[in-house]
């Protein structure tokens, strides 16, 4: 008995050890193949299509982290955009500015779209370790180099959302 119930363990245990190899790699949709097309023009090497997700935010989550620290790295104000269904296409480049900062020599880049027209996106470098801090802008810039007054602008962000 003993022993049927090891095999059994053991065969479970397999199964859920081998089933992320079996998921099948996303595959490119008409909002990815244009987030693609756009990366390769602005000069990356697409390395590989990590899917996409869909989000959405509140005018009151612009104030709170991830939300805020993905809008102040875009140079498009996020007001037309608020309560609305944003689709995140993800994908690893090189030929990127963040490529150097970690051991892998290539950055996680994911592209904003609505109604399948890019409207930004973030990057951030690819690391074996986990990583902690805000997000670049797609192009690898700093919310500070975005907005050099930096304190002025968030002041301003802050009393614009908190209304």
């Amino acid at each position: 008995m003993w022993k049927r119930i090891g095999i059994m363990v053991c065969a479970l245990l397999l199964a859920a050890c081998s089933n992320e190899s079996d998921q099948p790699a996303p595959t490119l949709g008409a909002d990815a193949k244009v987030a693609k097309a756009y990366l390769e023009e602005q000069g990356y090497d697409v390395v590989s299509y990590e899917g996409d997700r869909t989000l959405s935010f509140e005018k009151a989550d612009l104030l709170e982290l991830p939300t805020r620290s993905t809008w102040e790295v875009q140079t498009t104000p996020p007001d037309d955009y608020i309560g609305r269904d944003i689709r995140k296409e993800r994908f690893i480049v090189r030929d990127h500015p963040l490529d150097d900062v970690a051991e892998l020599g290539q950055t996680n880049v994911s592209v904003m779209m609505v109604d399948g027209e890019i409207i930004g996106g973030t990057s951030y470098p690819d690391s074996a370790e986990p990583l902690t801090g805000a997000s670049y802008s797609l192009d690898g810039k700093t919310a500070e180099e975005l907005h050099p007054d930096y304190m002025e602008w968030r002041s301003e962000w802050e009393a614009k959302y908190s209304e």
